[in-house]
């Protein structure tokens, strides 16, 4: 074998062996992904804390892979507590012809599903979401929508009011917060009540800020000790001003979900949703790779955390349970 020969070889191995991996990994690293994000409520801070939902979410893409800047495009969409603007906002994401809209809240998925029923829609928490239209069942969704409900099922209900108790042994009747698109079911909440010895007092169906004013103080007037404010979409679009309204009459109060907490809300129970949004990034992975919506299951969470304000227990003078301070997953002092 002639020299030139040898070296024609060993050129052919260097090309197999060098310039196909590369030329591989260029072809992969040339795929960029869109990602749209739509939620109902408003953006976290700049950057956001590791244990914000949105963070976790980002942070497991990364680890499967995707990486904003690189291989990835998340457009992001927040309505800020204005129903009105999801409409607009998920047309926008449609137009941009994202690969995936991931959306946050059941108000955002119907925005979602109404823009487009050909782009995969994941959600990343919902309550209910067979209740509420989203899916046809849990195994079973069809369609184009599955993720991740944030509901645990009706016996949350219960446990919510159970904290509460726990937490103020001295309540006997408390004011459940129920708006006019809720579809709650108060039945496990009856239920719980009645094993707890509490007398519930139901509000009309409250969706203006004029109703919540007028029905908290007629709860008020029929001897409410304390509160429970489903998480619903019309009580999280007026997060604000039921805690206004829990302090202004004194009472201690119960939410579905942190965000009542974190504004200066006494008390939540809830999924924990940094854990949903790591979830909904390995959705995202997988309709990436080729699966169809329709035959991935619904999840529902399997982690809760119980968050305590103690700096509002200081402004409405009241003492939680020592037990139940050591079972809070977030103290806010």
């Amino acid at each position: 074998m002639t020299l030139r020969a040898v070296g024609l070889i060993l050129w052919l191995v260097f090309i197999n062996i060098f310039l196909t991996p590369l030329s591989s990994e260029a072809q992969q690293l040339g795929k960029t992904h869109r990602l749209g994000f739509l939620a109902f409520g408003s953006p976290p801070p700049n950057p956001a804390p590791p244990e914000f939902p949105f963070a976790a979410f980002r942070q497991r893409l990364q680890e499967l892979g995707y990486i904003e800047g690189q291989n990835l495009v998340i457009e992001r969409r927040y309505a800020r507590g204005k129903l009105e603007m999801l409409p607009v906002f998920a047309d926008e994401l449609v137009q941009h012809r994202v690969d995936i809209i991931v959306t946050s809240g059941a108000s955002a998925v119907h925005a979602a599903q109404k823009a487009t029923v050909a782009i995969p829609i994941v959600m990343a928490g919902a309550p209910d979401p067979v209740a509420f239209g989203l899916v046809a069942s849990l195994a079973r969704p069809g369609a184009n929508v599955t993720g991740l409900s944030d509901s645990a099922g009706r016996e949350i209900e219960g446990k919510r009011l159970e904290l509460l108790k726990e937490s103020f042994p001295w309540i006997g009747r408390v004011a459940v917060i129920l708006d006019s698109a809720s579809r709650v079911d108060v039945t496990p909440v009856k239920e719980a009540a009645r094993l707890l010895g509490l007398k519930l007092l139901l509000s009309p169906e409250t969706a203006t800020p004029e109703e919540f004013h007028s029905s908290f103080a007629l709860l008020k007037r029929e001897g409410a000790q304390a509160l429970y404010a489903p998480e619903t979409p019309i009580n999280v679009r007026h997060r604000t001003l039921i805690v206004e309204l829990a302090a202004k009459h004194q009472l201690p109060a119960m939410y579905g979900s942190r965000e009542f907490v974190e504004g200066e809300g006494l008390m939540s129970y809830g999924a924990n949703f940094s854990d949903i949004f790591r979830r909904a990034a390995v959705y995202v992975d997988r309709i990436l790779k080729g699966a169809k919506p329709a035959d991935l299951p619904v999840e529902q969470p399997t982690k809760f955390e119980l968050l305590i304000n103690l700096k509002t227990a200081k402004v409405l003078n009241l003492k939680i349970a020592g037990e139940v301070l050591m079972q809070a997953d977030k103290v806010i002092k």
